[in-house]
Parts: structure tokens; sequence; C-alpha cells
């Protein structure tokens, strides 16, 4: 609590090579912050079409973990660092991609039809 970390990739080699943890907390701790934004990348493609580019994905993931963040920063619920939203972003982006995935094969083998205006 209080301790901000602001430079990319501290917290996460910290975890990785130089902690002195136990190995249940570095896992709980980076595998935490991916997991809990699986489930976004997952529903927003399913609830919107305009979330079914991975950049789109990208920005409204980051953004959601850039305010959870800020919002740690300002009421000093937490700590702000900057490698829960490398984490987080990557949490989205994992769970974009077995939607992405399921569209390109139910796609190609034609079981997903285009809509097109006129039809």
């Amino acid at each position: 609590m209080g301790s901000h970390n602001f430079i990319p990739f501290k917290t996460i080699a910290h975890y990785l090579f130089l902690a002195d943890v136990n190995p249940s907390i570095r896992i709980e701790n980076i595998a935490g912050n991916i997991i809990g934004f699986v489930p976004f990348g997952l529903m927003l493609p399913l609830l919107s079409k305009r979330f079914s580019q991975l950049k789109s994905i990208l920005i409204a993931t980051f953004c959601l973990s850039f305010t959870y963040e800020i919002l740690q920063l300002l009421f000093e619920l937490g700590s702000f660092d900057t490698d829960d939203l490398i984490l987080n972003t990557l949490g989205g982006v994992i769970g974009y991609l077995p939607i992405k995935l399921f569209y390109i094969v139910f796609k190609k083998n034609g079981t997903i039809r285009s809509q097109t205006k006129g039809q």
C-alpha cells in the first residue's frame, strides 16, 4: 500500500527474478492481474461489433485498467503500478484471442456468414 511504480516492468522483473518470496505469491500477483481481465477481453467483442478488432480491445482494456490504477492513486486505496496496466492489458488480449480464433475458423468454414446491405 502506498508505494507506487511508474517504471515499466519493474514489478514484473522483481517478482520473476529478484523477489525472495513464496512462488505462490509471485504467481498470484502476476497471473492474477492477467486473469482478472481475461473475461473483459472475452466479453467485449461479444457485446459489441465495435470491439471486433485487436486494436479496440487493447485500447478499451488499457483504458479500464488505467482508470482503476488512477482511482487507486487518487483515493489511496492501493498503489499505482505501471506493470498492472501491462498485465491487465495482456489479460484482455488473451481473452480476445479465442473469440477471434472462433470467428476465423467458422467464417472460413462458411458457418458464419457476413452481413451485407440489402439482404
